[in-house]
């Protein structure tokens, strides 16, 4: 039994050296841009350079980039291997940046070739590209980071909490919402601002101090089942991470009487929607407290009857808002990326398996009730002192 034992034991080993790969054969790539040409795909692959990021080299950039074209996306993959000499190692790719085009045709054939590969963990940022190739933000140059595809990895973890326009949803939870009914995605949307590409992927560009190009992830882009229908702005995204309570902490600023700007900083935030389906409405329940940030209103806000006023302008705001991106969803979008139809699911699963097979012909029907409550708990060390 023992001499078995060993025999094993030796040939998991000589298995195991068969396919042995030196660290420096390795390329590892940190990420992938796949764009859609005619009926074809587009694998672009960022690759760390790990002599420069040593330090042996100081005349090479950390990363390069290899592109190649298949049918399929895994044809694609095999053809990046033949244009490097090094082995592609995938373990540490961070993030997936798709064209527009994938995105409107549908993400799920994405997602069945990335999950189907073991050796890619499901922990990774998928983004898509807001008017550019996917490939051409892979390689946009960064000064922050050798690395620059991480930026965007970064910012959807950190961002989230101190901006709250951001989602960060592994590969598990994308494939997941937007294969579930009543319950559509939003996945971040990355941008090229400044002076294009042409710029970004020179190297000068990282050697200023306010480069000329940058990437930035200030939208979010909308889904309806797998298939992009539109993109949330700034604010937009704002407030729909506070409707799904992705975010409690997030700016409101109001113009009051068309001349006296107010900042109004929430730390905390309470939402419930309750959909009545046999009356078509729902309601939207919003409680946040917060601190005043910034206020040009001349009022004495050592007054609580002046801080009531001050809260009543501000819960007229955020109502309003609020109101105007359910209407997007309703009517523009034609999308349930508030996940009412999964709430409906959550409380009367009979009533939900009577409607889902036309929840989006539903969805836009719907009358929204949207009720604010803003309590400022504080308005910092100085106060107004006009009546």
């Amino acid at each position: 039994m023992k001499r078995w034992l060993f025999l094993m034991s030796v040939l998991v080993c000589l298995s195991g050296c068969a396919h042995k790969v030196e660290m420096s054969q390795l390329g590892i790539v940190s990420g992938f841009g796949i764009d859609k040409i005619e009926d074809r795909y587009r694998l672009t692959a960022q690759v760390v350079n790990p002599s420069s990021i040593a330090g042996n080299q100081h005349d090479t950039l950390s990363i390069f980039s290899v592109s190649a074209e298949g049918e399929t996306l895994y044809d694609a993959y095999r053809e990046l291997n033949t244009l490097t000499s090094k082995v592609l190692y995938l373990p540490h790719l961070s993030v997936i940046v798709l064209d527009e085009e994938i995105a409107k045709d549908g993400i799920n054939t994405v997602l069945d070739f990335v999950l189907r590969n073991v050796a890619i963990r499901p922990n990774i940022t998928v983004a898509i590209a807001n008017n550019a190739p996917a490939a051409d933000i892979l390689h946009v140059l960064i000064p922050s980071d050798q690395i620059p595809i991480t930026q965007l990895d970064s910012l959807s973890n950190m961002c989230v909490k101190c901006t709250g326009r951001q989602v960060n949803y592994n590969l598990y939870q994308v494939s997941e919402r937007v294969n579930t009914e009543g319950d559509n995605i939003v996945l971040n949307s990355v941008a090229i601002i400044g002076d294009g590409i042409s710029q970004g992927e020179k190297i000068e560009n990282i050697l200023q101090v306010e480069p000329s190009t940058q990437l930035q992830i200030d939208s979010l882009a909308a889904f309806k089942s797998d298939k992009l229908v539109g993109y949330l702005d700034s604010e937009e995204a704002q407030y729909y991470n506070l409707l799904v309570g992705n975010s409690k902490r997030y700016v409101l600023n109001t113009v009051i009487d068309e001349t006296y700007k107010v900042a109004y900083e929430a730390r905390d935030t309470k939402v419930e929607i309750k959909p009545n389906l046999d009356e078509k409405k729902v309601k939207v329940e919003c409680k946040v407290e917060g601190i005043l940030m910034e206020n040009e209103y001349p009022i004495n806000l050592m007054k609580p009857d002046n801080i009531n006023t001050l809260q009543t302008y501000l819960e007229e705001a955020l109502k309003q808002d609020l109101m105007n991106l359910i209407s997007k969803t309703q009517h523009e979008l034609q999308s349930d990326i508030l996940g009412v139809g999964s709430k409906i699911h959550q409380k009367d699963p009979k009533k939900w398996a009577a409607v889902n097979g036309y929840w989006e012909e539903i969805y836009p029907t719907l009358e929204f009730e949207v009720d604010v409550k803003i309590e400022i708990n504080s308005v910092g060390d100085i106060a107004n002192l006009k009546d």
